[in-house]
């Protein structure tokens, strides 16, 4: 396989580049494989720690796809952090191509994975525009849905239950009555709390709000409109979205050695 074949196979179906949101970045942020070089190794990750990066090299890896890039917005100051990743990839050749929003929003990418993980009816897309007026399908808008029973009921503590169960949570963060029926649920992937994102949800009728982040603003908002809204664990969610491109990569690509870095969710709680 050669690195023109996997980045248009990314950009075009499975991450569309489309998609990207504004000026964020999207696809090769660091390659020192350019032209037609043959891949044998790629590695997905979430994110560009120091640990997958030490496991990329340590392992001969050609390129790394990353949901999240080595830096997110301009530089003003190197840090001894960034530093330390860039050293790292200077001795062995390698590639990175980052994911990002449109990840999120592709068909099959994170906020479908919640909807189906938590088996849910999928109505419709949410769909949000960027800078250039090209709508973005960014979220999913779903109905609840019973294994047995159609007509049953749906309150927040069920779906709650539910996240908890299929998502192997021990915890879930949220915001409304325990009590409350829940009829149309917005889903949206990742850590994108956004107040325009809670104020369409809302218009478009949408009772609750599933997102992988919630902010404190964001929290107020959505009690103040009587808006449910549920924080998901943004680690969980992208891992399940990750493992599923990555078998469709090995799937496309069977004489390529695919790697999902599994490292950890940085966040841990105290019982």
């Amino acid at each position: 396989m050669f690195f023109q074949e996997i980045q248009s196979i990314l950009i075009n179906k499975l991450s569309p580049k489309i998609f990207k949101l504004n000026s964020e970045i999207y696809g090769f942020q660091y390659n020192q494989n350019r032209g037609n070089k043959p891949i044998k190794k790629v590695m997905l990750t979430i994110d560009l720690s120091i640990e997958a990066l030490h496991f990329a090299l340590k392992n001969k890896v050609n390129l790394i796809i990353s949901h999240h890039g080595l830096i997110n917005n301009s530089i003003n100051k190197f840090n001894q952090d960034l530093i330390n990743k860039l050293t790292l990839l200077t001795k062995y050749p390698i590639a990175i191509f980052v994911l990002n929003s449109s990840f999120i929003a592709a068909e099959g990418g994170v906020s479908e994975t919640i909807a189906n993980a938590l088996y849910l009816n999928l109505e419709r897309t949410f769909d949000i525009k960027n800078n250039k007026g090209i709508k973005i399908p960014i979220g999913r808008i779903c109905t609840p849905k019973y294994y047995l029973n159609n007509d049953q009921k749906m309150t927040l503590e069920d779906l709650i239950k539910r996240i908890k169960t299929h998502l192997d949570l021990t915890h879930v963060s949220y915001v409304g009555d325990l009590k409350k029926l829940i009829k149309t649920i917005c889903i949206v992937g990742g850590d994108t709390p956004n107040l325009l994102y809670l104020r369409k949800a809302s218009a478009l009728d949408c009772d609750c709000y599933i997102t992988g982040r919630i902010d404190y603003f964001g929290a107020i908002y959505s009690r103040d409109i009587r808006l449910t809204i549920i924080e998901t664990s943004h680690y969980k969610i992208e891992i399940l979205a990750l493992k599923k491109l990555c078998n469709i990569l090995s799937l496309e690509f069977p004489y390529v050695e695919f790697t999902l870095f599994e490292s950890f969710d940085p966040f841990r709680i105290y019982f």
